[in-house]
């Protein structure tokens, strides 16, 4: 098991979860967001960039990647004009679809 508690299997029985993820891992978007935040740690504006995509339409897919835990937010640094500039990096975690009989409620973290 990961030494990190960030670091752990999420399993998610077919559920509206785990259709909020499928529908994510959809998105091109998000899948070369993931892509950049694996290799290393970037900003809003340096990952809008890297895509050529607008910040609003960059903004979305960032708050889908949180929402669902498969990025974070490795930490905040500060413009020359004081603006709070977040910094993102992918979380580490497997991510299961498990088909099942009955609806479970929440997600099943190991």
């Amino acid at each position: 098991m990961p030494d990190n508690p960030e670091e752990k299997l999420l399993i998610l029985q077919l559920s509206e979860d785990s259709r909020k993820i499928a529908r994510i891992l959809s998105s091109e978007t998000s899948i070369r967001i993931l892509k950049l935040l694996n290799k290393k740690a970037m900003s809003a504006g340096n990952l809008a960039d890297e895509l050529g995509v607008r910040l609003n339409t960059l903004k979305y897919n960032l708050d889908s990647l949180l929402e669902a835990g498969m990025i974070r937010v490795r930490h905040v640094k500060w413009s020359q004009k004081g603006r709070e500039i977040k910094v993102y990096e992918a979380s580490k975690k497997v991510i299961v679809f498990l088909p099942a009989k009955e609806n479970v409620e929440t997600p099943i973290l190991l």
